[in-house]
């Protein structure tokens, strides 16, 4: 994930997040910044920034400028309440529908830890598409899909097992 951002007295910020390492870098006005650990890097002129968060939970930049004083840039934004509520939907779904012998009757999903473990992954994939999204309209809609689609597949997956019992 990349990311960047204008600061009124620092200039262009950069920063990249590999979503499957954790690996992190910055740079200031196009220089990079040189990595001291995990999440502490060091300009070329001697400023200390560290990077607090992630991708999911919304990262900063903590910027010693000096002994007293330092700036909080704000790189990513947190995740917001209706976004995780939109994630959770498939995986309460299958979570319910599978669970309740009545409507499993109507319409058969495969639930227990099969049935979970396809719902959680497409509400994992529905956080982190929906997170790079700025329309709310559009993540409604993709959530939507997202939900469809668990029933979907928990729905095929109940039938290919009910077609061989």
């Amino acid at each position: 994930m990349n990311t960047v951002i204008q600061h009124e007295s620092l200039g262009k910020i950069s920063y990249e997040e590999s979503f499957w390492t954790g690996k992190k870098s910055i740079s200031i006005n196009d220089v990079p910044a040189t990595k001291i650990s995990k999440n502490s890097f060091r300009t070329q002129d001697g400023k200390e920034i560290v990077i607090s968060g992630n991708y999911l939970a919304g990262a900063q930049a903590i910027i010693r400028l000096g002994e007293s004083n330092r700036c909080v840039v704000e790189l990513l934004p947190k995740t917001k309440w209706y976004e995780i509520t939109l994630s959770i939907l498939p995986f309460l779904l299958i979570l319910i529908w599978g669970n309740v012998p009545t409507l499993c009757q109507i319409v058969p999903v495969v639930g227990g830890a099969l049935g979970g473990f396809i719902s959680a992954l497409i509400s994992c994939a529905n956080l982190l598409i929906i997170k790079s999204i700025k329309q709310v309209w559009l993540k409604i809609i993709i959530s939507i899909v997202a939900l469809g689609l668990a029933f979907l597949i928990c729905y095929l997956v109940a039938l290919l097992i009910l077609s061989f019992m």
